[in-house]
C-alpha cells in the first residue's frame, strides 16, 4: 500500500534524533486495529492526567473513558512492530463541555483527542523515537494477537509478566473511514498537540454493547488499571484492516499552566 493515494503530495522533512534523521510523517502503510472503549469514573481518571488543566472527556455526569487499543503495525517506514495504547479522551485547552456530547461526537465523527498515558511497542526504534519527539510513555514489551474465531485477544507482557489481555469481538468490516487522533503529550511543562491522520478502507465501529474483555496480571500497571475500575465490557469498538496512517511531529505548543500558546 505503498503507492496508495493516502500518501501522494504529503510534505515530509527530516528531523534530527541523537544524531540519525528521522522523516516525517512516519507512515503507516498496512496495519490492523483493535480497539475497546471502557468507563471509568472521571475523578479516577483525573488521577492519570499529568495536570489540571487536562479534562476528562465525560459520557456521562462523573463518567468518562479510557481507550485500550492495539495495534499491529505489518508495514511502515521505520519498519514492522506493534503497539498498545492506554489513553484517556481530553479536552484541551480546557473548555465546558456537556457530558456526552463530546463523547458520542468524537465517536460517530472518528476523531479522538486523547492524553495517552502508556503506549508500550516492540521495536527500540518505536520507543525511541516516541521519547524523543513526543515524551510519549513507550516502553518495550512483548505483544501478541491471536485470531480466535469471532474474537481477537491481544496479549501485553513486559520481561514475560503478564500486564493484560484484552479480548474483543471482530467487527463486520463493511465500510471505509477517515480516522483522526489528536493527541497532547507533555514535556517540561510545555504541552505538545500532534495529529495522526489515519485511512481504514475495511473498518467496523460498534458503538454499543461492544464485547470487548480485559484479564489483568499482577504487574504494576495491571494493579492500576484494576484499581480504576472499569466497566466489566466495553462500551464501544473499533477494527480496521489494511489501515493506513501517517503520524506527524508536534505542532502546537502551550503552556500547561498559563494555556498561552508558543511558537516553534
Amino acid at each position: 500500500m505503498r503507492d496508495d493515494p493516502f500518501f501522494k503530495d504529503t510534505p515530509r522533512k527530516a528531523l534530527d534524533m541523537e544524531g540519525e534523521s528521522i522523516e516525517f510523517p512516519i507512515r503507516y502503510y498496512d496495519f490492523r486495529m483493535i480497539s475497546g472503549t471502557f468507563t471509568a469514573k472521571t475523578k479516577k481518571l483525573k488521577e492519570l492526567l499529568p495536570h489540571p488543566n487536562f479534562k476528562p472527556i465525560e459520557i456521562f455526569p462523573g463518567t468518562g473513558m479510557i481507550i485500550i487499543v492495539a495495534f499491529e503495525y505489518n508495514d511502515t517506514s521505520i519498519g514492522s512492530y506493534n503497539e498498545i495504547g492506554l489513553a484517556v479522551p481530553v479536552k484541551f485547552p480546557p473548555k465546558f463541555i456537556f457530558p456526552g456530547l463530546s463523547a458520542i461526537s468524537m465517536m460517530r465523527k472518528n476523531c479522538f483527542s486523547v492524553y495517552i498515558h502508556h503506549l508500550p511497542v516492540t521495536t527500540e526504534i518505536a520507543r525511541k523515537g516516541g521519547v524523543h519527539f513526543y515524551n510519549y510513555p513507550k516502553f518495550m514489551s512483548e505483544i501478541t494477537f491471536q485470531d480466535q474465531d469471532d474474537k481477537i485477544e491481544v496479549t501485553l507482557r513486559e520481561s514475560d509478566e503478564l500486564i493484560m489481555k484484552m479480548n474483543a469481538e471482530k467487527l463486520p468490516l463493511n465500510r471505509s473511514a477517515q480516522i483522526e487522533f489528536h493527541t497532547y503529550s507533555i514535556k517540561n511543562n510545555i504541552v505538545m498537540h500532534t495529529l495522526v491522520e489515519g485511512m481504514a478502507p475495511r473498518y467496523g465501529l460498534k458503538m454499543m454493547g461492544h464485547q470487548a474483555k480485559l484479564k489483568l496480571g499482577n504487574h504494576k500497571i495491571s494493579q492500576e488499571i484494576a484499581e480504576l475500575n472499569l466497566s466489566k465490557n466495553s462500551l464501544s469498538g473499533q477494527h480496521a484492516e489494511g489501515m493506513m496512517s501517517k503520524l506527524y511531529s508536534p505542532d502546537r505548543h502551550w503552556d500547561v499552566n498559563t494555556l498561552a500558546a508558543i511558537s516553534g
